[in-house]
């Protein structure tokens, strides 16, 4: 590979670390204030998608627009970094690369495209904690293992389980409130591998 060539990856890793932090912190605000905005919106009934037909639906629908299409400009970063592991890690990258097209679908096939929204909503939340496992299990950085492993466990979790527990308790707690959790540990892992993307090529 040619200096030039060399360069020109390590900016594009850099710049991808960049995207990762903004389209990580940026939507998270956006979605959060749409649902302090929509006066209708409760924690303990609703489920975030609800945003997206809603009084602030352009807020919401823009957030995930942004935070899909920049989690894939990461995502691409994130294959130039891995791009020395083996398949596990490669398919990981994959897997994150198709969860985020799906998030940002969302902002288009919102919750009245009843079938197709649930696709690419389950797509976001499944997608993404598989690709942090598989890059935690494939890595051989020890660090990104832990995060990866102990972030998409996490996830998963959070997707799957609460809502579970919510449901045979009962809890007075809608489905907002497992995405948003979900969505937290997603953030975490995300802007913990964008620092190493900017910092890596320091």
């Amino acid at each position: 590979m040619s200096t030039a060539s060399k360069e020109r990856t390590h900016n594009l890793i850099k710049v991808a670390g960049v995207f990762g932090i903004i389209g990580t912190i940026l939507p998270m605000i956006m979605v959060l204030s749409a649902t302090v905005l929509s006066s209708w919106f409760r924690w303990d009934t609703h489920a975030l998608s609800q945003l997206g037909v809603g009084e602030q639906a352009s807020l919401f629908n823009a957030a995930v627009l942004l935070g899909g299409t920049l989690s894939f400009l990461f995502a691409l970063g994130l294959w130039k970094y891995c791009f020395n592991e083996g398949r596990i890690v490669k398919a990981g990258v994959i897997s994150i690369m198709l969860g985020s097209i799906s998030l940002a679908l969302v902002g288009l096939f919102t919750i009245d495209y009843l079938v197709m929204h649930g696709i690419v909503a389950f797509g976001y939340f499944v997608l993404i904690p598989i690709g942090m496992l598989l890059i935690g299990f494939g890595t051989k950085e020890k660090t990104i293992r832990r995060m990866g492993i102990g972030c998409g466990l996490l996830a998963i979790m959070a997707i799957l389980v609460l809502p579970a527990i919510i449901f045979v308790l009962p809890l007075r707690i809608g489905f907002a409130v497992p995405e948003e959790v979900e969505a937290l540990i997603i953030a975490v892992w995300t802007l913990f591998m964008s620092t190493r993307l900017i910092r890596h090529w320091r």
